[in-house]
């Protein structure tokens, strides 16, 4: 089983809102404003003598904004969602960190 390494939640956090604002707003430009982690579980919650530092899943609240032209001036658009990651979130996370 794959785990969230507490020390890397904010990173987490910042990858996954670019996976968010490009379900949103497909190849145009936005950003993410908010990427807040509401609640976690950790491996203490899954075994008696688990470890708190690692991360079973993790829910994070988003709020991303689009601003862009059109011929009738800018537009900004601001979706929220809060979606709820797991193991294979976390593998594909780590493994986009070892490609570097």
């Amino acid at each position: 089983m794959r785990f969230l390494k507490e020390q890397d939640i904010d990173e987490f956090a910042k990858c996954m809102g670019v996976n968010v604002g490009q379900y949103f707003f497909g190849h145009h430009d936005f950003g993410v404003d908010k990427a807040e982690v509401e609640e976690y579980e950790t491996e203490a919650d899954e075994v008696d003598d688990g470890d708190e530092s690692l991360l079973t899943s993790i829910t994070i609240e988003f709020a991303v904004t689009r601003n862009d032209y059109d011929e009738d001036g800018w537009l900004r658009v601001s979706r929220g969602c809060t979606r709820t990651f797991y193991e294979e979130d976390f593998e594909s996370f780590y493994e986009e960190d070892n490609d570097e």
